[in-house]
């Protein structure tokens, strides 16, 4: 193979570092329609093979290009890789490869260490893989591509210092020259740096040059979505949809927007149903990438039904395919949770201990389930035990709020829970610092968590609204202020906007102030029926006067421990006459009756 098919290995590492390994597979298969035999591209067709868990294929395919020179250090390193997977490890067969892997590390050219580099680079091991890539750049100085992958391994490291390096290594290796890896990787650095014009002309480089690159095209979609110009986001969505009908970020962005901007669950609903096929059907064999692709939806759907239970189904189809994912029965229990089946999460929080017995998001949601449950002596036992296994890894958004929740429960009282929640609430948005928005950034804000943190400090808030000349309390204060990021960012969802009106109403705002222009015709004629049918659903059981303390079995789902959050949040453009605020009227005027 040439390195004039600058696409075709462009293709194929993007779809490997993305962990689109079916797609990997595919575009392997359509190289070597062209390049037959080519051992690079029989060399990824195996390794998507191995990272589907198919271990005896991969093995097979990989024995059979082991002594191809360019590839034999990347083959040897994935068949060690793939015996160490097998259900009965052969110790003999990694002994003979890990002799036959430092012999030919001996001797191995530029282009055998680079994809020995690359590999390690795919499996996270990005230090090892900058040795190889040194090493290879040190025997060939001027190999563009060893630069560019440099630039990557940089380019996706943890360490800010170290990702800020990465541009020089790109810059190096994409001069004088078109390179499609070498300019995706620059216009990612830009796009990181909030350099988001540069990042689109880098872009707009790559769609002209090669107009078939859907890489560059997902890429444009999340650049014009970072930059908030949600009419751009979709209309790129839709053209991607154009080119490849199930394609799965594609799919991805259409069910966000609906879910979080536009608010038509009937619309919303179809776009998760056209992920959901696109996933099974382009990723049949990827529950990592299922549970990854979904989340978003799982944390913008409030708890509305239909999606729910579209959510679920999918999960639970993964988990019955790849019963051993404890992480997968996690994400089962905390939907069990918005569907107010305290018992079923249990169940599954249960069976994720079993299946990995130091899941911390595991323990949670089983503290979570003891709370709501009334089982509060059990659930302090576990917290305390919970909380001396985190203290080596650092504070926990979730524990501190479980924390508030136990003492508010047991009647400690309004100080001691409204710290821990004050603290909960800094921790979560501390996480998400520097995110742009992004799904990633709809995921972390997890809007139903900080609902749960919000509902909370209204139990200690006035019952009565404020009278003119009084103090706003300042707990009310705080309760606008933690779910502000979500109004704006999600505008669409029911819940935030209800709470919030409560907010306004206990402070004693006037109606108008509710609003720019204090018009109630912010909302077509044609939606107010929809969204009056949304909140008599979602809060049949939750409007309630605050000053009675109730604990309903639906309250607040447990978020992942992983879960963190942005010390600076993106500042959203606030549009007169915009959804969001007709929506908060109509929930005000609920409040109020």
């Amino acid at each position: 193979m040439s390195g004039d098919d600058s696409c075709l290995m462009a293709g194929i590492i993007y779809y490997s570092q993305e962990k689109y390994f079916r797609h990997l597979q595919q575009a392997a298969a359509v190289g070597l329609e062209k390049f037959s035999n080519d051992p690079v591209l029989q060399f990824f067709k195996a390794y998507g093979v191995l990272r589907e868990e198919r271990i005896q294929d991969a093995i097979s395919n990989l024995e059979s290009i082991r002594n191809y020179p360019d590839v034999s250090l990347c083959s040897i390193m994935a068949l060690i890789y793939a015996h160490k997977r097998c259900e009965t490890i052969d110790r003999e067969a990694i002994q003979e490869l890990e002799s036959s892997l430092k012999e030919i590390r001996k001797t191995a050219s530029g282009t055998a260490l680079y994809y020995g580099g690359l590999f390690l680079w795919l499996l996270g091991h990005h230090d090892k893989a900058k040795e190889y890539i040194d090493r290879m750049l040190k025997v060939s100085s001027s190999s563009r591509e060893g630069y560019v992958l440099r630039g990557w391994v940089d380019l996706t490291s943890e360490k800010p210092h170290t990702v800020k390096k990465s541009i020089k290594y790109l810059e190096q290796g994409i001069q004088d020259t078109k390179d499609v890896l070498g300019l995706m990787g620059k216009a990612m650095y830009l796009m990181m740096q909030q350099n988001y014009s540069g990042a689109l002309e880098v872009v707009n480089q790559i769609t002209v040059a090669s107009g078939s690159f859907l890489p560059a095209l997902v890429l444009k979609m999340r650049l014009f979505l970072a930059r908030q110009d949600w009419e751009r986001t979709v209309e790129i969505g839709h053209r991607i949809l154009e080119k490849d009908e199930s394609n799965i970020d594609a799919c991805q962005i259409l069910a966000v927007h609906e879910l979080a901007r536009e608010g038509n669950m009937t619309t919303a609903a179809e776009h998760v149903r056209n992920l959901i096929k696109a996933l099974e059907k382009r990723e049949p064999q990827n529950p990592s990438l299922h549970l990854k692709k979904i989340l978003v939806v799982s944390r913008l759907c409030g708890r509305h039904p239909v999606i729910l239970q579209l959510v679920y189904s999918f999960i639970e189809r993964t988990f019955m395919a790849t019963p051993s994912y404890a992480h997968v029965a996690t994400e089962l229990g905390y939907l069990f949770i918005l569907q107010e089946q305290v018992k079923e999460a249990s169940l599954w929080y249960s069976e994720a201990m079993k299946l990995d017995d130091s899941s911390v998001a595991a323990l949670t949601g089983i503290i979570w389930c003891q709370i709501l449950d009334g089982h509060l002596e059990e659930a302090e036992h576990q917290l305390e035990f919970l909380k001396e296994v985190q203290q080596s890894l650092g504070k926990s958004e979730v524990l501190v709020f479980l924390q508030a929740l136990l003492a508010s429960k047991k009647h400690k009282g309004e100080q001691e829970a409204t710290v821990l929640l004050k603290e909960a609430a800094e921790l979560h948005f501390s996480s998400m610092q520097g995110l742009p928005l992004s799904t990633e950034y709809f995921e972390k804000l997890d809007p139903l968590f900080l609902i749960c943190i919000a509902k909370e400090y209204l139990f200690f808030c006035p019952k009565q609204p404020r009278s003119p000349g009084q103090i706003v309390s300042p707990l009310l204060k705080q309760v606008a202020v933690i779910l502000n990021p979500v109004v704006k960012a999600a505008p669409a969802l029911i819940d935030p906007l209800y709470v919030m009106a409560q907010v306004k109403y206990l402070s004693g705002e006037p109606l108008g102030s509710s609003l720019p222009g204090g018009a109630p015709g912010l909302v077509s004629t044609g939606s107010l029926p929809g969204i009056l049918h949304a909140h008599t659903h979602t809060h049949t059981h939750t409007h309630t006067h605050t000053h009675t303390r109730t604990h309903p079995h639906q309250a607040c789902p447990p978020t992942p421990s992983s879960l963190q959050s942005p010390r600076n949040l993106p500042d959203f453009p606030h549009q007169q006459g915009s959804l969001p605020d007709g929506l908060l009227l109509i929930a005000y005027l609920i409040c109020a009756r």
